[in-house]
């Protein structure tokens, strides 16, 4: 392929990432192609359909949000602050994570899984070398954070906006993380450091009343 057709491949990707970012996972080819500057001939020359476009539009935007997540886990929690400081650079992979879940199906269990399995390497490490307390059963927790983490944009963006479909410019997508960080960063934080019960009483009675078969036994907990 010649770089001429990597440059435009990559241009029209990088449109339809925003396009769905502010209009949702429905946005029409057409207005794609009009933000790209683009035909919709050339738009199949280059990924096929639709499906062929939002597929690489996927692959893209998980792969970005990867190697985010992989430098800041590795640089710790000063890492972790300088990326949440950085937000606007991320504003389109994050909304249209959201924007993809809020379209259900196979699209949003592929946005879940790639996050499950992507957190399953940092976590393991991060619980070797003492960043994370380990869990009793892993993967569900795993699992759980990334759902309720989803979850709790996916309402916050209802409230403030009346529909998780509606229509938003770079301006108001980068407002509502702001807001979303803002009024909710710092009590989250507090919850995955300090926790919320001050016993463990609520944990053993529900260990005792039927066990998990994959969690780990107390002791190893």
């Amino acid at each position: 392929m010649a770089p001429s057709d990597i440059t435009t491949r990559a241009r029209i990707r990088d449109a339809a990432i925003e396009q769905i970012a502010r209009k949702g996972y429905g946005v029409s080819m057409r207005v794609i192609a009009d933000a790209a500057g683009v035909s919709l001939g050339l738009i199949n020359h280059h990924f096929g359909s639709k499906d062929g476009l939002r597929a690489a539009c996927d692959d893209h935007v998980l792969e970005t949000i990867m190697n985010v997540k992989s430098e800041t886990m590795r640089g710790g929690a000063v890492a972790a602050m300088a990326a949440l400081g950085k937000m606007e650079e991320y504003v389109n992979p994050t909304a249209y994570c959201l924007r993809a879940i809020a379209a259900g199906g196979d699209v949003a269990q592929r946005i879940v899984d790639h996050f499950v399995a992507d957190a399953k390497a940092w976590v393991g490490e991060a619980v070797a070398d003492g960043t994370l307390r380990p869990s009793v059963d892993e993967e569900a927790r795993i699992r759980l954070m990334t759902l309720q983490g989803f979850g709790a944009m996916q309402l916050f963006l209802s409230q403030r906006v009346g529909s998780a479909d509606a229509e938003l410019g770079p301006a108001g997508l980068n407002a509502l993380l702001d807001d979303y960080l803002n009024e909710y960063g710092l009590v989250m934080l507090e919850m995955y450091t300090f926790g919320l019960f001050a016993s463990s009483d609520m944990f053993d009675a529900f260990r005792a009343a039927g066990p998990n078969p994959r969690a780990t036994t107390t002791e190893e907990h």
